[in-house]
């Protein structure tokens, strides 16, 4: 018998491979298999450097205020004075601040009506809302305040930015704001102050409303450059001036609002590196880029509708009730500015104003009217 290695015959597995293995289109497919494989571990350390990257990149548009615009809660609010439900936020001072969502249906803090006014978030669904003054008790000022997401370093500037709205003409009187005035906005520290009475009246503040608003049914925009003295960890909200320089002056003429206050919606509030989201710095009323708005909103006996751009021509207007019926019609004349609606005989509830000229139709205004 013959000994040593037995030559594999034709057809057996091993001749089969080996075959294949030296087939061309076998080392053809081979390379291609290859090529691909080095393509693709190529792709993933392209990925991962760029994932490492991103890590070390900072986030220049990140917001360092945590829950700005006051969408996450820890519960949902049932009644006026909860600021601190707003996940991240604390109620400081009188711990009297309110928290506004539209998870609560009823109107003491739901949203949009509530007892301390009509409007919807400037962003979202929920927003805060502060006493900014209270003439009389000097020393009363509602304020929140954060741990922002990482602090200020000194010396480096930042764009600060939130939105205001007038309370006033809420569901219920006795929360109703009497009177509008100047200067809420916002504040940092290296720590909140146990004692608020030296911190109160500093009469200045890294940003701050500086005109008296007076439009109830827009969200006034405030916005600008703000250079850090500190590397501060905290903010603060609220009015931080006297009133003696708060320009206090009546909101609520019509004799509803019971309580004596100055009230502000606060909502979508920033502090961002990103110097471009302060393109365009200082106070601007959001709705008045639109050609028409109405106020005041909630309304009593009448209703300031203000035409804002000279370009509208002979509008037609009317008022829809909840159930969709004509309740009020008229015309205003093209560039008449303002026109005022009375109301005093309605019922109230919630209506839509309508209105259109001859270039078409604009977006409907929701309205509230409550009884004196």
């Amino acid at each position: 018998m013959a000994t040593g290695t037995r030559n594999p015959e034709p057809g057996t597995r091993n001749n089969r491979l080996s075959a294949q293995d030296t087939h061309p289109a076998t080392d053809q497919g081979r390379r291609v298999r290859t090529s691909r494989h080095k393509h693709l571990v190529a792709m993933m350390r392209a990925v991962l450097l760029y994932l490492c990257l991103l890590e070390l990149t900072p986030a220049w548009g990140q917001n360092l205020v945590p829950n700005g615009s006051f969408e996450e809660y820890t519960q949902c609010p049932e009644f006026f004075g909860y600021a601190q439900y707003a996940t991240g936020w604390l109620n400081l001072h009188t711990s009297s601040a309110d928290y506004f969502n539209r998870c609560q249906e009823n109107l003491v803090v739901g949203v949009p009506f509530n007892t301390c006014g009509y409007q919807e978030p400037a962003d979202g669904e929920g927003y805060i809302g502060l006493a900014t003054t209270f003439p009389g008790l000097g020393w009363y000022r509602e304020i929140v305040g954060i741990a922002l997401s990482e602090p200020l370093q000194a010396g480096v500037p930042v764009c600060l930015s939130f939105q205001m709205a007038l309370g006033g003409f809420g569901s219920w009187n006795g929360n109703s704001a009497m009177f509008t005035s100047k200067g809420v906005g916002m504040r940092f520290c290296n720590e909140f102050p146990g004692d608020w009475t030296a911190y109160l009246y500093p009469n200045a503040a890294a940003l701050h409303m500086t005109v008296v608003p007076t439009d109830t049914a827009s969200w006034y925009w405030v916005s600008g450059v703000y250079v850090p003295d500190s590397n501060y960890a905290f903010l603060a909200i609220g009015n931080f001036f006297a009133d003696s320089l708060s320009e206090i002056q009546p909101l609520d003429t019509t004799g509803y609002g019971a309580w004596g206050v100055s009230y502000a919606f606060i909502d979508d509030v920033r502090v961002s590196t990103d110097l471009q989201y302060c393109g365009s710095n200082g106070i601007h009323a959001i709705d008045a880029i639109r050609g028409v708005g109405a106020y005041p909103n909630p309304f009593v006996d009448k209703l300031t509708v203000e035409v804002r751009d000279q370009t509208v021509g002979k509008l037609r207007w009317s008022l829809i009730d909840d159930q969709g019926r004509d309740v009020l019609t008229g015309i205003a004349n093209a560039g008449v500015g303002t026109f005022i609606i009375s109301t005093g005989h309605l019922a109230q509830g919630g209506y839509a104003l309508r209105m259109h000229d001859e270039a078409g139709a604009f977006a409907p205004v929701r309205l509230v009217t409550v009884s004196p």
